[in-house]
C-alpha cells in the first residue's frame, strides 16, 4: 500500500499534458529541397521519418516521466508492506515517549514502583533507538518538559530517563500528547509513534489522537489496595460555652478489601499529639475526629497520618489554622443591644465584642477587628457601603444579618452584594430541606434533619447557597462574605433554638474570619502578604509579584502565617483504563516489544524517484545531441 505524504502535491500531475501539446502542435515542418529525380530521395525521406517519430515518442514519454516522477518525489510516498515487519531493523522514526509520573505510580509492586518499572521501559525502548531516529522524552508535569523536552536525534542520555520524579502537580495526559503531536510535526521523518507509559489510571483523552499513539501498562493489577487520609480540618465543638477543639479527618479505603488495626496519628507544631488504630471496610470513607487542647494565641499546623506501605505519597493531610481564643469581633448596628441568639454565639465565641454604630465607624477603625458583622444598622450611607467594600478587597469578609424591617437601600445593597433578589418576608413555619454539605460552613449540619424556620425573607440567587427551604434561600455565600436571610430577633423562629443554629453561626465567624485557615490544593495559586515565602524543606524564596504556585504538599509559611497545601486526591481513587475505540490509540500487552517501532507510513520512496528523474534528463540529453549530431 502506498500513502503520499504531501499529497496536496499531486494535482500537479495535470502538468503532464503540456509535452503532450507540445509534441501535437509543435512539430518541425522538413525543408522543401528541389531534386532532379526524388524516387530514392522519398523512399529514404520516409525511412527518416519513421525513426524521427520513434524518437519523437521516446523523448515524449521521457518528458513526462520526468515531471510525473518529480511530482511524485515533492509528494513524499510511502509504501507499506507486511513484509516490511519482517526485517530486523525498523524504519527510521519520530518518537515521543511520555512517562505518567503523577503520584499513583508510586505505588509498590512487589519491590518496585510504577515509576521504576516505568523507567526499565524508556530504557529498553532507548535501547532500540538508532542513529536516524528522532525521539523526545516528555512527562506530566510541564514544568519538566518546559526544561528537558527536545526532539534528539538518536538514543536519549539515560541519566535524563533516572532523573524522573514524582510529581504532586501534574497535566491532564491529553494536553502533553498534544504537546507531543507539535514536536513531532516539526519532524520530517514519516513514521511517527507516541508511547504512553502509565499504571493504566484511567485520564481523559481527545476523541481522535493525530498520530499512532500506544499505551504501554507497568503492571496488569486491576485493584490496588490503598488507603489514603484526606480533609484534615479544625473542627469545633461547642458545649455549654466551652470550645473543645479537634481535628477532623477522613480515613478512605479505596480497595475492596477489609481492614484491620489501620494505625493513624495527628502531628500538631512539630509534636506527635496522638496514634491510633481503627478498622476499615471496603470502599469506606470513615470519618474520624481527634481532641486535643490548645489554647496559644497565633498560628498552629501540623498533619494527620495513616500508615499505608503500598502507596505512601498520599498517607498525610496537612491543615492550618489560627488561634485566638479571644478574637475582636465588630457589630455595625442600629441597636443598643444584640439579639439574644447573636449574643449567645458571641459570648462562646469571643468576649471582645463590640458594638459600633454606622455614624461612628471608618476604615482604620474596622480593618482591626477579626469579624466584622452588619446587623440593623440605623444608617446604610454611601461613605459606610464605601467601606465595607474596600474591607473585603483587602480580604476582610463581613456577615450580613437582615432583619424584618429594612430600608429601600439596605435592600439594593445586599442584593447587588450578594447578585440575589429578595422577594416576600415569610412568617409561616418551613423545613430547612437543603443543607450545603461540600460547604465549610454547614458540612457538619448535613446529617441534622427537621429543622424548621420562620421568619425570613425569601431569596433568589446565583452565590453559594448555604441554607435552602423549598424555593427560598435562607443562607448565602459570595467571595467569602456571608449573607443570613432570617431574622435573629425572632422570638419564634425555631432554627433559633435548634442545636444546629450555633454551630451554624459559629461557622460563619471562622470562615470569615480574618484570620481563618489557608488550605489549597497543590497548584492553586498563593497570594502572599510579604515577598518572603518558607517552603515546606524549610528554605525560603524571595517573590516580587507576591505570587506562587505550590507544587508539592506541606505547611507553607508567609511571614507567620501557616498554609497548608494537600494533594489532589483523584489519584488515590485506582481506576483502571477500560479498552475504548479510538482512531490511533492501541492498548499494549507484555508482548509490547512487537508492536512499537513499525513502519505505520512505510518505507519514504521520494529518493528513487527523484534519482528516476535525474537519469531520464541525462538520457533527454543525450538523444537530442545525439540527433543534433546527424543533422
Amino acid at each position: 500500500m502506498i500513502t503520499f505524504l504531501n499529497s496536496g502535491i499531486l494535482f500537479l500531475s495535470s502538468a503532464l499534458i503540456i509535452p503532450i501539446l507540445i509534441y501535437l502542435f509543435a512539430k518541425k515542418k522538413p525543408q522543401k529541397v528541389i531534386f532532379s529525380s526524388i524516387r530514392f530521395i522519398k523512399q529514404s525521406q520516409q525511412k527518416q521519418k519513421k525513426k524521427i517519430n520513434l524518437k519523437n515518442i521516446l523523448l515524449l514519454l521521457i518528458r513526462i516521466l520526468i515531471i510525473l516522477f518529480v511530482i511524485l518525489a515533492i509528494s513524499r510516498p510511502a509504501v507499506k508492506s507486511s513484509l516490511l515487519t519482517q526485517s530486523s531493523r525498523h524504519p527510521k522514526t519520530a518518537i515521543a515517549i511520555i512517562v505518567d509520573n503523577s503520584y499513583s505510580m508510586n505505588y509498590l509492586i512487589d519491590t518496585k514502583t510504577d515509576l521504576e518499572k516505568a523507567k526499565e521501559i524508556v530504557h529498553i525502548i532507548n535501547d532500540l533507538i538508532e542513529q536516524n531516529d528522532v525521539i523526545t522524552l516528555l512527562t506530566l508535569n510541564n514544568n519538566w518538559n518546559e526544561l528537558k523536552a527536545r526532539l534528539n536525534y538518536g538514543k536519549l542520555p539515560k541519566k535524563m530517563i533516572d532523573e524522573i520524579s514524582i510529581k504532586a502537580q501534574v497535566n491532564d495526559l491529553k494536553d502533553v500528547i498534544e504537546s507531543a503531536n507539535k514536536m513531532l510535526r516539526s519532524s520530517h521523518i514519516p513514521n511517527k509513534e507516541i508511547y504512553v507509559i502509565t499504571d493504566m489510571q484511567q485520564q481523559q483523552l481527545d476523541n481522535e489522537l493525530e498520530f499512532p499513539t500506544f499505551l504501554i501498562p507497568t503492571s496488569y493489577l486491576k485493584n490496588k489496595n490503598n488507603i489514603s487520609c484526606e480533609n484534615a480540618t479544625l473542627s469545633p465543638r461547642i458545649v455549654n460555652k466551652d470550645l473543645k477543639r479537634q481535628i477532623e479527618m477522613e480515613l478512605v479505603e479505596h480497595s475492596g478489601t477489609a481492614r484491620h488495626d489501620v494505625i493513624f496519628e495527628l502531628f500538631l507544631d512539630g509534636n506527635t499529639i496522638t496514634e491510633r488504630a481503627t478498622d476499615l471496610k471496603e470502599f469506606q470513607r470513615k470519618k474520624i475526629t481527634i481532641p486535643f487542647d490548645l489554647d496559644v494565641t497565633g498560628w498552629h499546623w501540623g498533619y494527620t497520618a495513616v500508615r499505608d506501605e503500598r502507596l505512601m505519597y498520599d498517607n498525610r493531610s496537612y491543615f492550618s489554622f489560627y488561634l485566638d481564643p479571644n478574637p475582636t469581633v465588630a457589630v455595625i448596628t442600629g441597636s443598643e443591644k444584640l439579639p439574644v441568639a447573636l449574643s449567645s454565639v458571641l459570648d462562646i465565641y469571643t468576649n471582645n465584642v463590640e458594638l459600633i454604630t454606622s455614624r461612628n465607624t471608618n476604615f482604620d477603625l474596622l480593618e482591626k477587628f477579626d469579624n466584622i458583622i452588619l446587623y440593623q444598622p440605623q444608617d446604610l450611607s454611601d461613605k459606610l457601603i464605601s467601606i465595607l467594600q474596600k474591607l473585603e478587597a483587602d480580604g476582610i469578609n463581613i456577615i450580613f444579618i437582615l432583619g424584618a424591617d429594612i430600608t429601600l437601600k439596605q435592600k439594593e445593597f445586599v442584593q447587588d452584594h450578594f447578585h440575589c433578589t429578595l422577594m416576600n418576608y415569610q412568617t409561616e413555619y418551613k423545613h430547612i430541606d437543603q443543607i450545603n454539605k461540600f460547604h465549610p460552613i454547614t458540612k457538619l449540619l448535613n446529617k441534622m434533619n427537621n429543622i424548621e424556620v420562620s421568619d425570613f425573607w425569601q431569596a433568589q440567587s446565583n452565590s453559594n447557597v448555604l441554607l435552602q427551604s423549598g424555593n427560598s434561600q435562607l443562607a448565602l455565600e459570595y467571595k467569602n462574605s456571608v449573607l443570613w436571610l432570617f431574622d435573629v430577633n425572632s422570638i419564634k423562629n425555631p432554627f433559633l433554638l435548634d442545636a444546629s443554629f450555633p454551630v451554624f453561626a459559629y461557622n460563619c465567624l471562622q470562615f470569615t474570619s480574618k484570620s481563618k485557615n489557608k488550605s489549597l490544593i497543590v497548584g492553586q495559586k498563593l497570594q502572599l502578604n510579604s515577598e518572603k515565602l518558607t517552603l515546606p524543606d524549610r528554605s525560603m524564596i524571595s517573590m516580587k509579584n507576591k505570587m506562587f504556585f505550590p507544587d508539592k504538599p506541606g505547611i507553607y509559611f508567609d511571614d507567620q502565617k501557616a498554609i497548608s497545601v494537600n494533594l489532589d486526591p483523584s489519584e488515590s481513587n485506582y481506576e483502571r483504563w477500560q479498552k475504548i475505540k479510538l482512531k490511533n490509540l492501541y492498548f499494549l500487552n507484555n508482548n509490547w516489544q512487537e508492536d512499537i517501532l513499525q513502519s505505520r507510513y512505510g518505507f519514504e520512496l521520494w529518493k528513487y524517484f527523484l534519482i528516476s528523474a535525474l537519469i531520464l534528463i541525462i538520457l533527454e540529453m543525450f538523444l537530442v545531441k545525439s540527433e543534433e549530431r546527424k543533422v
